[in-house]
């Protein structure tokens, strides 16, 4: 158990080093306002935590750093709640003033804005189709025998695609057919779609045969191409990493942007979970190799108690763990209530 000057002490070495990257010594303690004792006594109190494990002394300096351990306390127990300033606060307003149906651009969006607000790179996992829904489809026949075929889900994950077919098509079949296929295919899983939709498009052969026959192949090339099951990963901030004096050292940064490109090897590490909590991981704790030196913040989303995905934060174990969690929890608020509005539309 810690003594009060001992939590004082360590969160000051831990809010420095924070800061300034730099390890802290027992004299820049005695400079600041909150701490009242000698430096004597802070040399003392910074042998204990040392002897602790909570802080650690680097090769080249006679300060100390914070260690995983020290990270770790400081998360548990010695963050302070703060709000994100009037700035951020308009900005994250602004992002949401205007309602962004498809979730693929509201998904960038947020994750562009958290690399904002944080200074981190940001990674956001979207729901994987496999547990998607269809909302509609929409096919757009244009000029000389093109067309567009979109599809929406529940989720308002939006995909399109132009086709060039052998003979123009006929609006009015392809209105036809669609509010059909809309009318009994709304609510199909994306993993059966394909095999639904050919069965109905076989019934409805009996008016505009040649033409639905040329719809058939369309839409079944769309859903061949664009639905293998396949995680849907949004990067914001990329950039972050190299202003990171601890990835100034390319071999600790060549790992950790070697993972963000395995997209597969993400989403095994950002899959939504049932449980809603912001979920810190510092170092070793993320059992993954490549991020032995950062830390993660991440948060999974919802609508309606149905899990969709995670937001997460990738810094060094340095991080500002209170401006992070702070970004997030008011970011996945905003986030959250778009993504329940698009589903509703």
């Amino acid at each position: 158990m810690l003594t009060d000057r001992q939590l004082l002490i360590l969160r000051a070495i831990v809010d420095d080093y924070i800061k300034t990257a730099q390890p802290v010594g027992s004299r820049t303690l005695s400079k600041r306002s909150d701490v009242t004792f000698s430096s004597a006594t802070i040399r003392n109190e910074m042998a204990d935590l040392e002897e602790m494990g909570l802080i650690e002394k680097p090769h080249t300096s006679a300060g100390r750093i914070p260690s995983e351990l020290g990270y770790r306390f400081y998360v548990d127990h010695l963050i302070r709640p703060e709000s994100i300033s009037p700035q951020e606060a308009k900005a994250l307003k602004s992002l949401f003033a205007h309602s962004v149906n498809e979730n693929d651009r509201l998904i960038r969006h947020t994750a562009d804005l958290l690399s904002e607000l944080t200074h981190y790179t940001t990674l956001v996992l979207g729901p994987k189709e496999e547990g998607q829904r269809l909302h509609h489809l929409e096919l757009i026949p244009l000029a000389e025998g093109r067309v567009v075929i979109v599809l929406v889900t529940e989720t308002g994950h939006v995909e399109h695609k132009t086709l060039q077919l052998a003979e123009a098509l006929s609006r009015e079949a392809a209105s036809r057919l669609m509010e059909r296929l809309n009318q009994t295919l709304r609510g199909t899983p994306l993993s059966q779609l394909r095999l639904r939709l050919l069965e109905e498009i076989r019934r409805f052969r009996s008016e505009h045969s040649e033409q639905t026959t040329l719809l058939s192949k369309a839409l079944d090339i769309v859903l061949t191409d664009q639905h293998e099951e396949r995680p849907l990963i949004y990067l914001g901030g990329k950039a972050n990493m190299f202003d990171q004096p601890e990835f100034q050292d390319v071999a600790k940064l060549r790992p950790v942007l070697e993972l963000i490109e395995q997209q597969e090897a993400l989403f095994d590490f950002l899959s939504p979970s049932l449980d809603n909590q912001i979920l810190i991981t510092i170092g070793s704790e993320n059992n993954v190799d490549a991020l032995k030196d950062c830390s993660v913040i991440r948060a999974h989303y919802s609508v309606d108690g149905v899990s969709l995905g995670t937001l997460a934060l990738i810094g060094p174990k340095r991080m500002d763990y209170n401006r992070g969690i702070n970004s997030i929890i008011h970011l996945l608020q905003a986030f959250q209530t778009e993504l329940r509005k698009n589903s509703l539309d």
